[in-house]
This record gives structure tokens, sequence and C-alpha cells, in this order.
């Protein structure tokens, strides 16, 4: 018996669109058996770290006898890693209540071991038993991590929405004294709360690092870099593409990921140079493993165990004794990467070549620099982020595995959140650029599309502002459970939620930016399909020098790109920022994501199965810089390319309804090189001579709520 009050949600759902967000005009609802899966997949991440929390849930984790089930030890896709991860119960799991790193090493194989058990359950009956005994009995951090990986991965869960990772664990995402706030208020009987429907609700004003302590400049734009939209799609970033999956199984290479992971973090440096920008900070810094990191942070987080996140000095000195080991082996590795990518080619092992001299080979350097399983070369090459992300945290070397406490950045859901982060993939991504250096530059025949001619771009009012989001941190606080009786729940049946007795938010002021569109005005001589790819760069550096094209082109941040069928003659292209491709909108909160699904279960309303919160885009409220208060002069680059299709039509083997289509190799519109044409050298004299492109100057004026 599934019991809820219900509060039927009018939200208008539009139809996301994107680059890797699949584009589709088909609306399909959910089954009620879907939506029984889904409300049952939602209280596995409820008060996370409260193992009793839920009787039922209790019930299924004590009468599944892991050792004995004939579901794993007998279906065979799952035997050796069932094995396996016994093996480890047997032995020592990290304990519960301790700190989860899939950076540790020791943390990473057990977490392994549990997806794989999750991944191959043959049905949705086994994985559900499976997860529930993993909630029970397997540390916090890890069970959630295996399971959103496998929730990701699976097939059958395609269309399955998971809570957004700062309510599933707010202490990655919201600051301490807020937290801190939210647990008194538990303590003392929510005095002081008001009852909304029934439920004691309060909302706690939170605010970024930055506004309460100044550490260094770079704190300026802590509301950004600690924006949770920001950190939760570089999370889900991860959860897409973990470096320590692949193989033909899961079919990552087929999206070029080694091209993806290196392209994706550019892209993310360019947006962040922006922002630098409009805050009058220059250019991301460069580091030296052997002087002093100028660059310190204070993360003003605390884990559930009550150990703060590991804070970092200015001038923090990375050469010190406990990482001289550390700092010659990824000396080493740079080293090995710069070798390689100047040469053209790596020897393998068997003394076979591989070669790194075409354009092609970009994914081969981004797998091997990400050392994934998709890498040919896992002995001579490893992680060089891992172990600048370990060094640079400054985090206590523990006693043991089972007692670490990481920094900031060993974790996906806050390494953006410090600056050195962009420093780290600064450093990365150099070696991008240097593979790109080596290549020819593009001819006029390859940037020139014959017979199509842009003759203006116009652009509205370009303008930020910052607004107000509520965040559900009602998971930060335990509740009182309800007790477990033997033999009241021995079957597997439906679980019954009972709501919350309260609700918890954290208000952020967030950027955000009004809607606004553009419109290309082209000549086409007859009709065609053609790319189009819009590009937002900086006009000026910090210190008011107009760029000059070639130096300024890895700052250029890709906006929007679309296919469109040109008429022959006059052709005006309108787009509008809410369906730029590549964004999704906020997430919504777990409380009225269970309404809906309840609604939907109950025949109430219909449970529309949409992407517009899918996890695999980015920001919709961040795709522009926050500007200046009386205009920051940008650039739009528009080019208007002839269609190439791509190996694999878009779209095809996953349904872009329900899955963002990982490991399908049919996520891309087109064939042409990530971030084309700003990824090569740039000769400016063919650059500024093709008559399918068009540079235009915009402004972008930040102001306050109450003056839009």
């Amino acid at each position: 018996m599934r019991t809820f009050a219900l509060f039927v949600l009018g939200a208008a759902l539009a139809v996301a669109s994107g680059a890797f967000v699949p584009s589709t005009s088909q609306v399909k609802y959910a089954e009620k058996d879907w939506l029984h899966k889904q409300e049952d997949l939602l209280l596995l991440f409820r008060h996370l770290y409260e193992k009793d929390w839920n009787p039922q849930l209790v019930a299924y984790a004590k009468n599944f006898h892991f050792k004995e089930s004939a579901e794993l030890f007998q279906h065979e896709p799952t035997v050796q890693w069932a094995k396996k991860l016994w093996s480890y119960y047997e032995h020592g799991l990290l304990p519960k209540g301790e700190v989860f790193s899939v950076y540790d090493e020791v943390h990473r194989e057990q977490a392994i071991a549990l997806f794989r058990v999750l991944y191959h359950a043959k049905d949705w009956e086994t994985f559900y038993k499976v997860a529930a005994w993993a909630r029970y009995y397997v540390n916090e951090g890890m069970f959630v991590y295996a399971l959103t990986v496998a929730v990701t991965h699976r097939a059958d869960m395609a269309g399955f929405v998971l809570p957004a990772p700062y309510e599933i664990s707010p202490y990655h995402f919201i600051n301490t004294e807020v937290i801190q706030k939210a647990q008194q208020y538990k303590m003392q009987g929510y005095y002081g709360m008001k009852k909304v429907d029934g439920v004691y609700t309060v909302t706690i004003p939170s605010n970024y690092t930055g506004w309460y302590m100044h550490t260094n400049a770079e704190q300026k734009i802590s509301y950004f870099t600690e924006d949770i939209g920001l950190n939760s799609y570089y999370y889900y970033l991860h959860t897409d593409y973990p470096f320590w999956l692949g193989g033909e199984l899961f079919g990552l290479s087929k999206d070029r990921r080694g091209e993806l992971y290196l392209y994706e973090h550019q892209q993310i440096l360019a947006r962040y140079y922006l922002e630098r920008l409009s805050n009058d900070l220059g250019h991301v810094p460069e580091f030296s493993w052997w002087t002093p990191i100028a660059t310190g942070y204070y993360p003003d987080l605390q884990y559930y165990n009550g150990h703060s996140f590991p804070a970092r000095d200015n001038y923090y000195h990375v050469d010190q004794e406990s990482n001289y080991r550390e700092i010659r082996q990824i000396v080493d590795y740079e080293k090995r990467l710069r070798d390689v990518i100047d040469q053209g080619f790596f020897v393998l092992p068997d003394g076979k070549k591989v070669n790194l001299s075409t354009p092609e080979s970009i994914d081969v350097l981004g797998n091997l620099i990400q050392a994934n399983p998709d890498s040919y070369e896992h002995r001579f090459y490893k992680y060089v982020a891992m172990y600048a992300r370990i060094i640079m945290g400054a985090a206590i070397e523990p006693v043991e595995p089972y007692q670490v406490i990481p920094s900031a950045l060993e974790h996906y859901e806050s390494a953006m959140r410090d600056p050195v982060f962009y420093q780290i993939y600064k450093r990365i991504v150099a070696y991008y650029h240097q593979f790109k250096e080596h290549l020819p530059e593009y001819t006029y025949e390859e940037l020139y599309y014959p017979g199509v001619k842009i003759d203006g771009v116009v652009v509205d009012k370009l303008q930020t502002y910052f607004d107000r989001f509520d965040v559900d941190i009602t998971n930060a606080i335990d509740i009182e459970p309800e007790p477990y009786v033997p033999g009241k729940y021995e079957g597997f049946g439906e679980i019954e939620y009972k709501p919350d007795p309260v609700v918890i938010k954290a208000r952020t002021m967030r950027l955000n930016h009004k809607p606004f569109t553009y419109k290309i005005s082209l000549t086409a001589d007859k009709p065609a399909k053609a790319a189009v790819r819009v590009f937002l760069g900086p006009k000026y550096d910090e210190y008011g020098g107009l760029y000059t094209l070639n130096e300024n082109r890895e700052n250029f941040y890709e906006l929007d790109y679309f296919v469109q069928e040109l008429t022959a003659g006059k052709n005006v292209l309108t787009r509008s920022s809410v369906n730029f491709n590549g964004y999704v909108k906020d997430r919504t909160s777990f409380y009225e994501l269970y309404r809906s699904v309840m609604a939907g279960y109950t025949g109430a309303e219909k449970f529309q199965l949409d992407m517009t919160e899918a996890h695999c885009g980015f920001p919709n409220r961040l795709m522009l810089p926050k500007g200046k208060k009386g205009g920051m002069p940008f650039q739009l680059y528009v080019i208007v390319s002839p269609y190439k299709a791509p190996q694999v039509s878009q779209y095809t083997g996953f349904d872009p309804v329900l899955s963002c289509g990982v490991g399908s190799g049919a996520r891309y519109m087109d064939s042409y090189a990530f971030g084309y044409p700003f990824d090569r050298p740039i000769d400016e004299k063919l650059f500024y001579g093709v008559p399918n492109a068009f540079f235009q100057d915009v402004s972008i004026y930040h102001k306050s709520e109450g003056e839009l």
C-alpha cells in the first residue's frame, strides 16, 4: 500500500535539444510499472546516512541472503563479481560512516565490484534486492557512487531519474554553517519553523565562501566555482565516462571519449576564463611542482562524520617529503606525454607503433592522458590528473585506507570549487593544444562553404543577474526511524514512503541570464544542409588590449550549434537561448519529483518522460558570463559549414526521449572535430576571408533583479 498526500504539479515540460543532449519532439508518458520502480529507486537515496530509516528497506536487506543467492551465483556475468564483493564484505569493506573517494585505490576496487554486481543483475528484482542490501551494509558514499553509475549505464534503466547529487549529499555542496543550522532546527524540535501542508518547513539563507573570507582574489568568483549546478554537471560527466570504465562491453570508445575528455575540459577552462574577465582577473595561473602554490582554498565543507574538508593555505609547499614519490611519478608521466606528442607516435610493449600524428588520433591521446581502459597503454602513462589532484588537495596522509579525509579536489562533486582545479586542467589541456599545434592550419577550402554567405547577425541585449534558488538539504539531518519489526515485512512487495516531518532548504544566489535570441541572415545559392556553430569569446584581455585571433582561439566557448536545412535565396535563422543545444534546466527537487511520480502512479496526472533535466548537459543559466554593470564587450563568432554526417547517424540505437545515448556512438550531429574551427592554429588571412563566417561584437550587462 502506497500512502502519500498528493499535490499535483503544473510544471511545463519543454523539449531539450543538444549537442550531447538528445533532441526529439516525441512525447512519452510513464506506465504504472515504470513509476513503481521509479519510486522505489528514489527511496534508496533518501536519508542516506540512516540505514534503519525505512523498515521495509531494512527487511529487503536482511531477507536477502547475498552469499546463498542463486540469482547472483548462478547467473554467469555476475558470478565472479558477486564472489569478489562477498570477499570484500567478509574481509572488510570500507566501513559505514567513513569517507569514500574514487581516487583511493582500495575504495575504487570495492566500488567497482558493487557496480558490476548491480550492472549485471539479471532483472529488476535482483537489482533492487542487491541495492537494498548494499544500502544497509555498504559504505554510504560507495553505495551511492556504484548505484549511480550502474543506473546510468544499464540500458533497461534509461529514463529513470535520480535525485540531484546536492540533495543526496548536501555535505559536498552546502557550507558548514548552513548544515549546522539545519541540524540545530532538528535538535530543537523544529522550534521557529512553520508548518506548510502539515510539514515543518524552513529556508536557511546560504552564501559562498567568498562572502565569509578573502583568502585570495580567486574568491571573487566563488559564486561560479561553487555553483551547485556547475559541480553537478562535472559529477555527471564523470559518471557517464568514469576513468576506470570502458572496453567493448560499455562501448564508451564509440563516443570519441578521449577527444571528448580533452574538449570538455578545454571548454570548462574557456567558460571559466570568461568569468574571470568579468571580475577583473587575468589568465588562469600556472604552477610548478617545485615552488609554493600561491592559490590557497578554504572549502568550508564538512563530512557527515564530522571531519572538515582539508584546507590549503596560500603559498602551499607541495614539494614536501611526503609528496616526493608522487611528484617524481607525475613529472615522469608529463614528460612522456610531451615527448610522444612531439614525436607523433608511441610504442607499445610488444613493439607496435601507435600513430599520434593524424587529426583523428586526438581520441587516442585523450584516452592516453585519462589512462582509461580504452587506452592502448597502461604501463607507461598513468593518471596524471588524478595524482595532481591528490597532491594539490593538501589532504593529510591517513593512518590506513579506511580513515581517509579527501580534499575537495578528490571528489567530482566538489572539485570545481577549488581554484587549483582550473590550474591543473590548464596543464592537462596544454597537451591538447600541443597536439593541435602539430596539425596543419585549416585551408581556405576546409573553412569555405561554396554558395553560402552570412549577411549579418543580430543579437538581443544580453543581461545577467543573480536569482534565488532553494536547495532541499533535508538529507543533511537525521529523522526518527520507524522501528524494524522482524517478520512484518518478510516479502519483497511495495515499499511505503511516509513523508518526512520536515523539509529544510538552503536559499542560494545564483548567476542567471534573461532569455535572448539571435538571428543569422544569410544567402544560399541553392538548397543545402548545413551545420551552424556559434561561439562566444573575449574581445579584450585583462589589460584592455585587443586580442589577436590566434592567441585568443582557446578562449572561445561553444554557445550553440545545430543542423539547418537552407533554402535557395535569403534565409533568416532564429534561435532562442531556451532551446540552445547542450544545455539543461534546473533539477526538480526530490519532494516535487516524488509527488509527480505518485500522481502518475495513482492516475491523478500523467508523468511525462523527457530530457529537459538530463544529466548530460551544461546548466542553461550559466551559458553567459556575468559581464559588467555598464556592459562588457565580447564577440560572437558564427560559422555555417557543409553538413558532414557522423559515422553513425545521431540517435541511432537508443531512445532520445529517455537516454543521453552514452556508449552508443550516435550522440553527435556531425563528424567535425570538437571545437572546429578554433581547435587548430589560425591563419588569420584565411579565417577572416570566408564569407560563410561572421564576427559580431556584443556586450553583456549585469543587472540587479530590481533593474530587470
